[in-house]
């Protein structure tokens, strides 16, 4: 049984132990700031898995920011949603009941259409849910870590091995790119190359699934907008994990694929900032310590040989 599926199995426990309308769980997701509805159980129409929660955000977000539980036995829909019902649902809840994740940032929530349907004893027992949660998300963590650093151990040392096997840039670059597929798991990889004048920027080289039809290599976009433009403009590592990771890539001129996750991690040489590795997968992927790290270490390989490549043509319009 994978890690979603175990949690969506306690979820749906959890609604039937409250008998509730909905029951969500809200776990950290690889951005600082908020965290992520990771499953849920409803008889009515939840947010979409991977939105975004932060503090103050609704009921549940109000939990996230003062890491306390709350019980509302009659909900006031004109001051408060629940903070994970998609535009125009969830308007009939009358009770609710959360509790804080013990020790990581996180929420347990239940609801109820019929007023005062929980009490006190309910806050206890969901708080014993949110200690499984909690438990099972660190339990699953260090898996995924784990998982994370036999995939990518190999590709490492093939990964310095490229620029001798491949002199030629395409060559390299089509290799990289799928090594990069490989060791993370993320379904697409791609570069994201400035032009000229710093204004636009195109797609060089691209491995597994090509972005949505019309997009791809030899377009250009705009630096003005998304995810790759500001990690051109700032040098600094971007990453997303929610359904509007996708909407966020190039910008909201573009209609992007529906991408969950995405890491734009900038390759920099001659001390500005002159592309972007871009890995992005439809499907949610995790986004930790050793992936953003291999990221790096790959924007920092692709660095030197486009500045070796950069130097022989200086060298030899010289000669």
């Amino acid at each position: 049984m994978s890690a979603q599926q175990l949690l969506d199995r306690v979820l749906t426990l959890v609604c039937n132990t409250f008998d509730s309308y909905s029951a969500v769980l809200f776990l950290p997701g690889p951005e600082s700031e908020g965290v992520r509805l990771v499953a849920g159980f409803s008889l009515g129409q939840l947010a979409p898995v991977g939105t975004s929660l932060v503090p103050g955000q609704g009921l549940a977000g109000f939990i996230l920011r003062e890491q306390k539980p709350l019980l509302v036995s009659n909900v006031d829909q004109r001051r408060s949603g629940t903070g994970y019902y998609p535009k125009g649902q969830g308007t009939d809840i009358k009770a609710f009941l959360g509790v804080p994740l013990p020790d990581i940032p996180g929420v347990l929530c239940v609801d109820s259409k019929k007023a005062y349907g929980f009490t006190e004893k309910d806050q206890k027992i969901l708080s014993e849910f949110a200690q499984l949660a909690a438990e099972l998300h660190k339990a699953f963590s260090g898996l995924d870590a784990c998982r994370d650093e036999l995939r990518i151990s190999p590709c490492l040392r093939q990964l310095t091995l490229l620029p001798r096997l491949h002199p030629k840039w395409k060559t390299y670059l089509a290799k990289l790119l799928e090594l990069c597929v490989e060791a993370t798991g993320f379904e697409t990889a791609f570069l994201a190359v400035l032009g000229a004048g710093s204004r636009s920027f195109l797609v060089e080289g691209a491995a597994g699934p090509l972005l949505s039809q019309g997009q791809g290599k030899g377009n250009t976009y705009p630096v003005s907008g998304g995810m790759i433009g500001w990690v051109l403009k700032h040098g600094s590592q971007a990453l997303s994990s929610d359904s509007t990771s996708g909407a966020r890539l190039f910008g909201a001129q573009v209609n992007s694929p529906a991408f969950e996750s995405v890491i734009c991690q900038p390759v920099s040489f001659s001390r500005r900032t002159r592309a972007v590795l871009v890995l992005a997968s439809q499907n949610p992927q995790p986004q930790g310590e050793t992936v953003k790290d291999f990221a790096r270490t790959v924007a920092d390989q692709l660095a030197l040989f486009l500045e070796n490549l950069h130097l022989k043509a200086r060298l030899s319009n010289r000669a």
